[in-house]
């Protein structure tokens, strides 16, 4: 997906963003064959429980939870990256399986407000991000650790970009 010449030396910004996309679509190959071999979960399901895992157990920061460990429904929603419009029968499914603990709303009873990473879950999902972390090891060894650094700096500076994105500068910029 490389609209770079051979003879430029110049990396055009839409070429970042492009890149990105490959390497997405070239990440699930390996992802569904290594990472979720054996594994009872689809590739959405693991991106919901490793998140769940991660800021139960990891410290992670990419939803706000409560004093009993309990994130909200929709901040959950907001910091997956994949699928998060099928979240509701991910959840239901995830309670039936006890992979999650749930907490209703107090006014709307069948409503579930608030998950919570069950022990059950816990289990499978850091046998994922062990795997995770194994299967970017084994890509990123020849990659440098300042290249590493850089990259996630660039992928933090696409995504603070696209927080502060305003939808009517946007227009005016692609018009």
């Amino acid at each position: 997906m490389s609209s770079r010449s051979k003879s430029s030396s110049l990396v055009e910004p839409v070429e970042c963003l492009a890149t990105i996309f490959s390497a997405r679509k070239d990440l699930l190959k390996p992802i569904r064959k290594a990472v979720l071999k054996d594994v009872p979960l689809t590739l959405d399901e693991a991106d919901t429980l490793t998140m769940l895992y991660g800021i139960h157990k990891l410290a992670w920061t990419d939803a706000p939870v409560d004093r009993d460990g309990f994130v909200t429904v929709s901040d959950l929603r907001s910091a997956l990256v994949h699928d998060p419009g099928k979240l509701s029968r991910r959840i239901k499914d995830f309670q039936k399986r006890r992979l999650i603990e749930i907490k209703k709303s107090p006014d709307r009873r069948t409503y579930v407000d608030a998950v919570k990473i069950s022990e059950a879950g816990v289990e499978i999902a850091k046998l994922v991000w062990n795997r995770y972390r194994k299967l970017a090891e084994h890509l990123l060894a020849n990659v440098s650790q300042e290249d590493r650094a850089i990259h996630c700096r660039v992928n933090m500076e696409i995504s603070k970009a696209v927080e502060e994105f305003d939808q009517p500068i946007l227009s005016t910029l692609l018009d």
